[in-house]
């Protein structure tokens, strides 16, 4: 294994440095995601930390392949999944539901063997978070779980990602680590990262204080090989221009 600890002021300078960083050192492995024609992964373990995730530039060009549009979506979707907790769906297997409605089954399974089981019974666990940290500050135990192997266990690709969230108060400002099993750092990564810095946003916000660092935690962050010829070209064109060119902020985006 590559055990790298990926440092920068903002969310576009940790991405491409982990891009570059991956690409060079990363560990080849082969994983359920790739054909056989294709290389294997590459792969590294990972500590990617957003000193001041709130500073401007927020947006790498090249860190979100999906479009803006569907970056926008996931991310305010994700967001606004945990703060509106009224639109609560027991049956819904999300990552928005798993935070503020757990329970320990999902989906048809749920609906089939427990549909007399209220929305109220699942557990809220952001609220938690706030109430823990109006309660003590320095708690070790605000934290938020999304794996639960009454469900999960051999299901590989359909099992969560995100395994868990950690929030603290540090001199005055909320920190936030999240952990991840394994996250695609060209097609995915990016927009996890902004995505649960919504959550962040939303607890800071509920607690009247604000953010701290942003910490992004993942056992195995990778670049599939399937996406080879297309992470060298977007290396090669990131070197040929200047950090204006690969950015956008948050007033550019806005205009589209």
């Amino acid at each position: 294994m590559e055990y790298k600890l990926i440092e920068g002021e903002t969310f576009p300078e940790v991405w491409e440095k982990a891009l570059k960083i991956c690409w060079k050192t990363g560990v080849e492995v082969r994983t359920d995601y790739e054909k056989e024609t294709d290389p294997p992964s590459k792969d590294l373990t990972a500590m990617l930390v957003v000193k001041m995730p709130k500073k401007e530039p927020k947006y790498h060009r090249a860190g979100f392949p999906m479009g803006i549009d569907d970056l926008l979506d996931y991310v305010n979707g994700i967001k606004e999944g945990v703060i509106n907790s009224s639109k609560i769906d027991p049956g819904e297997d999300s990552y928005s539901n798993r935070l503020i409605n757990y329970h320990d089954n999902y989906g048809d399974e749920f609906r089939d063997t427990d549909s007399s089981v209220s929305p109220e019974q699942g557990v809220n666990q952001i609220k938690y978070v706030i109430k823990e940290l109006e309660r003590a500050g320095y708690s070790k135990k605000a934290q938020a779980i999304l794996w639960n192997p009454k469900i999960d266990l051999g299901k590989n690709k359909e099992s969560p990602d995100l395994i868990r969230l950690w929030f603290r108060i540090v001199e005055g400002r909320l920190n936030m680590n999240a952990y991840m099993c394994s996250n695609d750092l060209f097609k995915a990564n990016f927009a996890n990262m902004l995505a649960f810095f919504g959550i962040q946003e939303n607890v800071a916000e509920e607690l009247a204080i604000p953010v701290g660092s942003y910490c992004h935690v993942v056992d195995s962050l990778h670049i599939n090989g399937a996406y080879y010829q297309e992470v060298q070209t977007t290396l090669e064109k990131l070197a040929e221009r200047g950090w204006q060119d690969k950015t956008w902020t948050s007033e550019d985006i806005s205009k589209f």
